[in-house]
């Protein structure tokens, strides 16, 4: 994989701490779905299960673009609960990608609990790739996350509005990626030596968007496409993990907002 240019401030910070950085072994995956029957959402959203994704995903409707090229949202460092969760993870991503094919192209922030200490950070992936790892960041900390393509090149940016800490980075995909998906997501699930997703307690998105391959740009819920409710439920118990709120319009008509709550470890 290689990066065409990852942004100054980014740079510096990542090289850094590099020396540092985190050990991740909880790596993100496609959405890895159970197989229960679809039900509806009171908003007469579908909803279905997974064992890692909970959130918002577009996907194409007949008589559109089969493809998306954009998507994006704002949102918050979750401080994550440690004594609850002594070995476990939580991240918070935007990307394409991922719902019904073996790659995404993602970028987000990690809440991680090691050892029952919190640790937090900016990170990028082209997933079936390894996560790159970017910068620390702290609960509270005002993120931006921004994936889209173009032809073949994926750029990804994240910045922290509250420290200025950022990245710009290019990227192509060595797998054949289909743009068939774009979705705001939280993932945690049980990968060893992690237990179960972090208590993040709830994260809130908002200003999500999203631009399909024939350039309509709208919210989660918009005409042009449609829209699915993933869930996570534990591993072992089958007991909802983390489940997401109502959407909701944000600052604009064309952009959505919505929460995540944690309700379990696993």
């Amino acid at each position: 994989m290689s990066g065409a240019g990852a942004s100054a401030s980014a740079t510096t910070t990542a090289t850094a701490t590099a020396a540092a950085r985190p050990v991740t072994r909880g790596t993100l995956r496609p959405a890895v779905h159970l197989p229960r029957g679809r039900v509806s959402s009171p908003q007469g959203i579908p909803v279905e299960d997974t064992t890692n994704w909970s959130g918002y995903v577009a996907t194409p409707k007949t008589g559109h673009s089969a493809k998306f090229r954009h998507v994006a949202a704002s949102y918050s460092v979750p401080s994550v609960n440690c004594a609850a969760t002594r070995y476990a993870f939580s991240y918070h991503w935007v990307g394409l990608d991922g719902w019904t094919d073996s790659t995404v192209e993602q970028d987000g922030i990690g809440s991680f609990c090691v050892s029952g200490s919190p640790v937090y950070f900016a990170w990028y992936e082209m997933f079936p790739a390894a996560n790159v790892f970017e910068f620390y960041v702290k609960p509270g900390d005002a993120i931006t996350s921004d994936v889209g393509v173009s032809g073949t090149t994926y750029t990804l940016k994240l910045t922290d509005q509250t420290t200025g800490q950022g990245f710009d980075v290019a990227e192509t995909c060595a797998a054949g990626c289909h743009d068939s998906s774009a979705e705001v997501i939280t993932e945690g699930y049980t990968s060893a030596p992690y237990q179960g997703t972090a208590d993040f307690a709830e994260e809130h998105y908002d200003t999500a968007r999203v631009t399909n391959g024939g350039g309509t740009a709208g919210g989660l819920t918009d005409s042009d496409w449609n829209t699915v409710e993933p869930v996570a439920l534990g591993a072992t118990t089958g007991d909802m993990d983390t489940q997401p709120g109502p959407l909701y319009a944000a600052t604009s008509p064309a952009q959505s907002a919505f929460e995540i709550t944690w309700l379990g470890e696993d």
